[in-house]
Order: C-alpha cells, then structure tokens, then sequence
C-alpha cells in the first residue's frame, strides 16, 4: 500500500510551501490575463485534501504549471518580475513548448499549451475547465501515461484516485468519458493507460481503489474504437507507441 506518508515534518513544509508559490503564480497569471495551471505533485497535493493535510505523502522535487499557447512568451515576462531567472539557452531552443526558469523554491518547468512525455496530451482547451490545477481527469491521465511508472507517479495516481469518484461529466471527479475519448483514436495511449492500471492494482490492496482502477479499465476497453485503432492495433507491440522523457527533451 503506498498511501501512508513517508516524509519528515521540514519535507513535508517545503511540499506546502511550494504548494503556495504555485497558487501565487495562478494569481500572478491571473492579473497578467495567462491562464496558469498547476501540474505535477503540487496539483496533486491541491486536488487531494487527504493528503494536503499531511503535507502531502512523497517529496516534492519543483514546481510545474502549464500555461495557454501562444502564452510563453507573455509568462516568461510575468516571471521575471516574480523572481524567476531562464534557463536562456533551454528555453530558447524549446521555448515554443517548453521553459525552465530558477525562483524562491527551486526550479519552475512550464509546459506551454500541451503536455508531452510518453504520449502528447492538449491541455490547452482544457485549461478553463479547473482552477488553480488542471482537472483531476488530466492530472490523472499525466500519471497514468508513464510507461515506466516510478514509485512517486504511482503515489500520485492513488491519491488521486482515493480523493475523488470516477463519472461521466467534468467536475471535481475522474471524468470517464474524457479518457474514453482520449484512447478511442490512440491505440498507443490506450495501451499505456491500460498497462498502468494493471501495475497500480499490483501495488494497492485497497479494494475501493481496487474497484475504481477496474472501473477505468473497464471503460476503456468498452469504448468503440476507430479504424485508425484498429489499424494500429494490428501492429501491436512489433513498434514503439510512446516516448521517453529523455527523448522529448532531446
């Protein structure tokens, strides 16, 4: 079971100390008319009041947020006046989806409009959805595309999934048909998210986590597929369907 806390006190600080610094750059963006969400494990320490309370239950290395496209360039300024330093040489060669910058707390990694690790997800039209993260659906969905899953994306995943209900609609909940949408075209997607699921129901012996885990699966796998699915289904695991991080990066 990986829901039980596993950091000291002076972690556990830091974690809600950058939760704060986070919430302040939504406000800054907010003011500067961006739309700034919160990524990552400080989105999930605000989604998840179980284990907001703690401090949250794993260490909190930095801070992510996404930004609107076509917003980069406007952020980028917005933080300098916040107290953030580029990376100049990073952040000129991937600036138009990507940027680094060093602040109070460490380092900010913005991703700009879309998010790309294993699999690409667009979060840009999405980002009206929820405030001051991403909706809990996409949060979910960047853990659950890790085709490597560590232990600290593993962690995520549970918490997110003990904090809130799996539906049908956006809200505060696991948005099913969201994700039904997401894989019914990508087989590559779909294989990952479905793989996933298994490895999580491997780690967990909650059987209320358990059921949600099914649920998701079972959702995913009932959803009509498309014949660009189908067709690359037939293909199978003979190629590759995901990135590494390292490769995007490259």
């Amino acid at each position: 079971m990986l829901l039980t806390r596993t950091i000291d006190d002076a972690v556990a600080r830091r974690n809600l100390a950058l939760l704060e610094e986070g919430l302040r750059l939504v406000r800054l963006g907010e003011t500067a008319g961006l739309t700034v969400r919160l990524l990552g494990g400080v989105a999930v320490l605000a989604h998840c009041p179980s284990i907001r309370d703690l401090g949250g239950i794993r260490e909190i290395a930095d801070l992510d947020v996404v930004v609107g496209a076509r917003q980069g360039r406007a952020l980028a300024r917005m933080l300098k006046g916040a107290g953030y330093e580029p990376e100049v040489r990073f952040n000129a060669l991937h600036g138009h989806r990507r940027m680094l910058f060093h602040g109070p707390l460490g380092q900010l990694d913005v991703l700009v409009g879309t998010f790309e690790m294993c699999h690409t997800i667009e979060l840009h039209p999405r980002l009206p959805l929820d405030s001051p993260t991403v909706t809990v659906s996409d949060l979910l969905v960047t853990k659950l595309q890790v085709v490597q899953l560590n232990e600290k994306d593993a962690r995520d995943a549970l918490s997110l999934l003990s904090d809130h209900e799996l539906d049908r609609s956006e809200g505060d909940a696991v948005n099913l048909d969201y994700l039904d949408r997401l894989v019914a075209g990508d087989w590559g997607l779909w294989r990952t998210l479905t793989g996933t699921l298994t490895r999580l129901g491997q780690v967990t012996d909650d059987r209320a986590l358990g059921a949600k885990l099914g649920g998701i699966a079972e959702s995913l796998e009932r959803v009509p597929k498309t014949m660009r699915f189908r067709l690359r289904a037939r293909v199978g695991e003979r190629m590759p369907w995901y990135v590494l991080p390292d490769e995007v990066e490259g």
